[in-house]
């Protein structure tokens, strides 16, 4: 089986509806992306299911040499399949009209690990909505494994596979689409209802790398073509054409087993996947390091360790003092003048624990049928607001007392209580992290 995936055809039949994906409920990935159309190709192959399982199966190493990944992916490749089942996704084809009907599914229907003789497996099933749509597309992309391997970054991805399907037409043309569109399918994150963000930062964060990046690392040259409105950018498109001859390219595969240390340190994982991608191994190797020293020293806490290791890696100077202890070999100690900018967040977070702690304490207190009724309109005022299914799910299985649902529920009982706003008393919510760090879990 991998000799199937590593050395068979290198051309991927990519169904339309999967290239423009719009996630609604968690982002997708780079990686979550590579490694799930290697599975689709693995699924192609065995033709059906097992019977005895009902699902397509293979070695998780196969999946991972699939894309190229390194070796030791294994767990953070679990959280990218888990993604797969608990997130939805809207399906779309780039080109409106191509594909008639509309839907809105997981990626996976489930998906198991086990393990035979020692080595992990990997079984998986489809939607039934989509199930036929993988094995056998009516309309489809054709794209590289071997180019897919090479991209670092999910902007890159999405819009290679995206533009070769392009890359044939007569006109050389993708769509013309508004630059909203685009954001979420480029990004792979849900998109808001309204739009905070600027074209102008859009095109530097994510359009103008993904160009270069699909320029550089594909058969595929790209141009993107913006359209006006006044003096407004709002629809851009895209011009495709193969190159002469492929450019060869010297990409090494991301070895996730670097993430490890920042996830060690609690940083959110797409925000270390991100900043490794961005940064590059050595400057992010450095940023852990710096991280973990001024995380064993004394002093104020740091609220936000993701914000901080950004900070180190942008080359801002953060904690100077700190960072000089960090240096400079023991001396006679001196005296210390407290900046007042610190000194007022230490006790804007310390009022802010104890505030957390109150409202729990209040919580846990109510009897059984004050606290049944609290949580029924805590799930009215999750379906109003339509949450993430994730924190629906723990809300309806019984775990309210989880950190993803107790933040919410805390705030929401504070205005029912107090008739105002949690922010209205405080700038920072009752998030996860404040909750932990009030030693609630």
């Amino acid at each position: 089986m991998d000799e199937l995936i590593t050395t068979g055809p290198d051309r991927i039949e990519k169904p339309v509806s999967t290239l423009a994906m719009v996630p609604k409920t968690g982002a997708i990935t780079r990686v979550g992306r590579q490694a799930y159309t290697v599975m689709m190709l693995l699924a192609r192959e065995q033709t059906v299911e097992q019977e005895d399982t009902g699902m397509f199966t293979a070695p998780l190493n196969t999946v991972i040499k699939g894309f190229d990944g390194s070796k030791g992916t294994v767990e953070e490749l679990k959280r990218h399949l888990r993604s797969m089942v608990t997130h939805v996704v809207e399906w779309q084809s780039p080109s409106p009209g191509e594909v008639s009907e509309w839907g809105a599914c997981a990626l996976l229907a489930e998906v198991r690990l086990t393990k035979k003789n020692g080595e992990n497996w990997l079984s998986w099933a489809y939607p039934p909505s989509l199930r036929q749509e993988m094995l056998s597309p009516l309309r489809y992309a054709q794209i590289r494994r071997s180019t897919i391997a090479q991209f670092r970054s999910h902007a890159g991805l999405a819009l290679y596979e995206i533009c070769a399907r392009y890359k044939d037409n007569p006109s050389h043309m993708t769509s013309k689409q508004h630059w909203h569109w685009w954001l979420p399918v480029l990004t792979g994150k849900p998109a808001q209802k309204e739009v905070k963000t600027e074209f102008r930062f859009f095109n530097r964060d994510t359009l103008k790398p993904a160009v270069e990046e699909v320029n550089e690392v594909s058969e595929l040259e790209i141009r993107v073509l913006e359209f006006k409105n006044g003096r407004t950018i709002e629809q851009i498109q895209f011009e495709v054409r193969l190159k002469d001859k492929a450019k060869s390219s010297e990409a090494k595969p991301l070895d996730l087993t670097k993430l490890s240390r920042a996830l060690l340190l609690g940083i959110d994982p797409e925000s270390a996947e991100d900043l490794f991608i961005r940064y590059g191994e050595l400057a992010f190797a450095k940023a852990i390091d710096k991280l973990e020293s001024r995380l064993a020293l004394r002093g104020t806490p740091i609220l936000s360790r993701a914000a901080y290791l950004k900070t180190l890696l942008a080359g801002k100077v953060v904690d100077t003092q700190n960072s000089d202890a960090l240096s400079k070999p023991f001396a006679a100690p001196i005296e210390v003048v407290e900046n007042p900018v610190v000194v007022r967040q230490a006790k804007a977070s310390e009022r802010e624990s104890e505030r957390v702690k109150q409202i729990r304490s209040e919580i846990m207190n109510l009897d059984e049928g004050a606290l049944k009724t609290l949580l029924s309109e805590l799930r009215v005022h999750f379906l109003s607001r339509q949450v993430s299914a994730s924190v629906l799910n723990r809300l309806d299985d019984g775990k309210w007392q989880s950190a993803l649902v107790m933040g919410e529920l805390m705030s929401f009982y504070w205005k029912k209580t107090r008739g105002t706003d949690w922010s209205s008393h405080q700038d920072n919510l009752p998030t996860v992290e404040r909750i932990e760090q009030a030693g609630l879990f």
